[in-house]
C-alpha cells in the first residue's frame, strides 16, 4: 500500500500509532492521523483550512479521550484510518503527482466521514468539504526534500578558493561540457567549493542563469546504502529522477558522482543514471570524485562530452591557518573544548608529514577533531571543570592513535621475542 509514499508520508502511519499509544488507545483512527499531521510538515496546510493548529490539536485530544490501560506492542489501523492511506494515493493522482506526500494524506482525511474527526472539524470552523482545488499543495519534490540536503546548511565559512568558486559558475553557464566535475585527492576540500558555490547562486553573486535556483546535495550511494531504502532502490531512483526532471529552478550537487552503485539493474553511477538529464536545458548540476574514481570510470562518450574536469589541489600554505580556524567555532562547540594556536600549527606541519593518504586541509582537520576528542576524554578521566585546552601534545598523541604512526620522539616498543625462533637459533 505504501509502495508510493514519500518517506514522510510513510512516518505519518508510526506517527499516527505514537499518538495513539499516548493517549492509550488500542486501534489508530483518523483522529490520530490529523494529530501526526499536526506534527508533520503538512501543518502548514492545515493551517490554510482556516484552524490554527494548537486549536485543532487541543479539540482532537479532547474529543478522543485517553484510555485507562496501556495498550499492546502493536497497534492496528482501524478501517477508518486504513481507508486514508488508500485513499491518498488517489488523491496524488487526481492532482497529477506521482509521489504521495502529507499533504495527499491530509486530502484524504478530510474526505472521511468519521464522526469524531467531522464534529472536531466542525467546532475548529475547518469545512471539510471546502474545494481542494484551490489549495496549494507543496513542491512535488517530496523526494528531493527528503533525501537531499542543503549544502551550505552549517557549514563554517570558505576562505580561499575563488578562482574554483568562478570556475564551476562559468563552467554552469556553458553551452557544452556544462557539467563541472570536481577532482581531487580526499580531503582537498571538494566540499567547501560545492558551499562557495551554493553561497554565491542564494547572495546573487552568480550568472543570471543561475540566480534564483536551489542548491541540493545528493548523496545517491548514502540513499541506496540506507536499510530503509534497500528494498525499493529502484523505485526511489525514478521517482528521484522524475523530481529532478521538473525541477526546472534546481541546481543539483553530486558528491560522489563517480561512486558506483549496485542496482538490481547493474552497476551505474549518479552522472551515469542522471545522463539522460544532463542534456535537458533547465536541467544543471555539479559533482566531486576523488581522482582514483575519475581515473578508474568506464569509457562513456555521450557522458565525457558533458563533463568538464575542475582539479583541485591543496589550498596554498598562506590559506591553511584560516582554514582551519574556520572549523574552530564547530570543533569547540562539538567537543567543549578550547583549541589553542600552537593546537592548529601542530595539525599543519603533522597531517602534512605523516599522513600521506589524506590531502590538507582535510587531513589537519581531522588530526584537530581526533586531539578534541582525546583532551574532552582526558578531562572526563581527571574529572575537571571547565573546558580543556588542545595543545600541541594532544595533536601529537591524536596523531599517534588515529594514523597508526608513533609519535615523534617516542621511542619504539621493544619487540618480543618469538620462542619458535629462539629454539631454532
Amino acid at each position: 500500500m505504501y509502495e508510493r509514499f514519500s518517506d514522510r508520508a510513510r512516518d505519518v502511519a508510526d506517527l499516527a500509532r505514537g499518538q495513539a499509544r499516548a493517549l492509550r488507545h488500542w486501534y489508530v483512527e483518523p483522529g490520530h492521523v490529523l494529530l501526526a499531521l499536526l506534527d508533520d510538515d503538512a501543518s502548514e496546510v492545515v493551517r490554510q483550512l482556516g484552524a490554527p493548529a494548537e486549536e485543532l490539536r487541543a479539540a482532537l485530544a479532547e474529543a478522543l479521550g485517553g484510555g485507562t490501560v496501556e495498550p499492546g506492542e502493536y497497534l492496528p489501523l482501524s478501517g477508518a484510518a486504513g481507508g486514508v492511506f488508500e485513499r491518498a494515493p488517489r488523491e496524488a493522482d487526481r492532482l497529477g503527482h506521482r509521489i504521495v506526500q502529507p499533504f495527499h494524506v491530509l486530502l484524504a482525511l478530510l474526505a472521511t466521514a468519521d464522526p469524531v474527526l467531522t464534529d472536531v472539524l466542525a467546532r475548529t470552523r475547518v469545512d471539510p468539504e471546502r474545494p481542494r482545488t484551490p489549495l496549494t499543495p507543496p513542491a512535488a519534490t517530496a523526494l528531493l526534500d527528503s533525501l537531499t540536503r542543503d549544502p551550505a546548511a552549517g557549514a563554517p565559512p570558505v576562505v580561499g578558493r575563488a578562482a574554483e568558486i568562478d570556475r564551476v559558475l562559468r563552467v554552469l553557464t556553458r553551452r557544452d561540457r556544462r557539467i563541472p566535475l570536481l577532482t581531487g585527492a580526499p580531503g582537498v576540500g571538494k566540499e567547501a567549493v560545492a558551499v562557495g558555490v551554493a553561497r554565491a547562486v542564494e547572495a546573487g553573486r552568480a550568472p543570471d542563469a543561475l540566480l534564483g535556483r536551489r542548491v541540493r546535495a545528493l548523496d545517491l550511494a548514502a540513499v541506496l546504502a540506507d536499510p530503509r531504502h534497500r528494498a525499493r532502490g529502484t523505485a526511489l531512483v525514478a521517482g528521484l529522477l522524475d523530481e529532478i526532471a521538473d525541477g526546472t529552478g534546481l541546481l543539483l550537487y553530486l558528491p560522489g558522482a563517480l561512486t558506483p552503485l549496485r542496482l538490481p539493474e547493474g552497476t551505474a553511477t549518479p552522472l551515469g543514471l542522471l545522463r539522460p538529464l544532463l542534456e535537458t536545458p533547465g536541467v544543471r548540476a555539479f559533482g566531486a570524485c576523488t581522482d582514483a574514481e575519475y581515473d578508474r570510470r568506464d569509457p562513456d562518450r555521450g557522458l565525457d562530452r558533458l563533463l568538464q574536469p575542475v582539479p583541485l589541489d591543496e589550498p596554498p600554505a598562506a590559506d591553511l591557518p584560516g582554514i582551519l580556524r574556520a572549523g574552530r567555532a564547530r570543533l569547540e562547540e562539538h567537543h567543549a573544548v578550547a583549541l589553542t594556536d600552537e593546537a592548529f600549527a601542530a595539525a599543519a606541519a603533522l597531517a602534512r608529514d605523516h599522513v600521506p593518504d589524506r590531502a590538507l586541509p582535510g587531513s589537519a582537520l581531522a588530526l584537530l577533531d581526533e586531539a578534541a576528542a582525546l583532551a574532552r576524554t582526558a578531562r572526563a578521566a581527571a574529572d575537571r571543570d571547565g573546558p580543556p585546552a588542545v595543545t600541541a601534545a594532544h595533536v601529537t598523541e591524536a596523531l599517534a592513535g588515529a594514523a597508526g604512526v608513533r609519535a615523534p620522539g617516542r621511542p619504539a616498543p621493544p619487540a618480543g621475542h618469538d620462542p619458535y625462533v629462539w629454539a631454532m637459533s
